[in-house]
């Protein structure tokens, strides 16, 4: 059975070029111990792929994700080759990734932080053992529970086919700070500096109350007879949901495909892309 989870180990001269000029965020200057979210788009700045890359002290980087599959994520950054000196190897069967809480994870004296912790196995190998991205949550490769699905979803923190799809741009889930626009070309980074130029986001996301539960995801949601957005993620009656700008400002009552009320409980202000002022 395959591994549910991501662990890459990466290595050779040119993985942090190779990983800084094809996914959105800046990544050149990260050293051993540091960690930092990336996404992988397609050209048209469609979400295909998040990732926290952590660099181990043997030079190693590593590429995490507590909720798909590894093989995926291995080839597409394999089709990224070209002669870089760049070697893949995917550990996801070995190293099983959970989310967390930075705060659980690290103690209560630390938030936040985008930082990385390694172990060494009797072979040599740095393993990852937490990491943190700097966006409140963290990753741990030691056994324990999962963050529940309900706090992931107040938190709006995005996952691998819900939010991270290609129906979605990086902006429209509330991962714009993920996104370096002024650190040079990347696959998406025109059609993605195009939306932030011409405010053009018209999407984002919410937390939301459904009036039932059990509602199968994804979920059309819709205000006065016309389609409003989609319900991405839903643990019991909390739910993520994806919705038009315009039609949350008509603030006009919510339901889903079989008649299911909706009603949204928060919209954080959504953070901005780096590299812009």
């Amino acid at each position: 059975m395959a591994p549910e989870t991501t662990a890459l180990r990466l290595s050779g001269r040119d993985v942090l070029s190779l990983l800084h000029r094809t996914t959105s965020n800046a990544l050149s200057d990260l050293v051993a111990g540091q960690a930092r979210a990336t996404l992988f788009c397609d050209f048209r700045g469609r979400l295909l792929h998040r990732a926290v890359v952590a660099v181990a002290p043997d030079g190693a980087v590593w590429l995490l994700r507590a909720d798909a599959p590894g093989a995926e994520l291995a080839a597409a950054v394999d089709r990224m080759i070209f002669r870089d000196d760049v070697h893949i190897e995917d550990r996801s069967a070995e190293v099983a990734v959970r989310l967390a809480r930075h705060d659980a994870a690290y103690g209560s004296t630390v938030t936040g932080g985008a930082s990385a912790e390694f172990r060494a196995t009797a072979d040599g190998l740095a393993l990852p053992v937490r990491v943190g991205a700097g966006d409140g949550m963290a990753l741990l490769t030691s056994p324990g529970d999962t963050l529940p699905e309900a706090v992931r979803i107040a938190a709006l923190h995005p996952r691998h086919d819900h939010e991270i799809t290609e129906q979605f741009n990086p902006f429209e889930v509330g991962l714009a700070h993920e996104v370096h626009l002024a650190k040079g070309c990347f696959t998406g980074q025109e059609a993605l500096q195009r939306l932030i130029t011409y405010d053009s986001v018209r999407r984002r996301p919410v937390h939301a109350q459904l009036g039932a539960a059990g509602v199968q995801v994804p979920c059309e949601v819709r205000t006065a007879g016309e389609r409003a957005g989609v319900l991405t993620s839903v643990s019991g009656r909390d739910g993520i949901a994806v919705l038009r700008l315009d039609a949350l400002a008509k603030a006009a009552p919510f339901v889903l495909e079989d008649g299911t009320t909706l009603e949204v409980v928060s919209a954080p202000e959504l953070t901005r892309p780096l590299g812009r002022s």
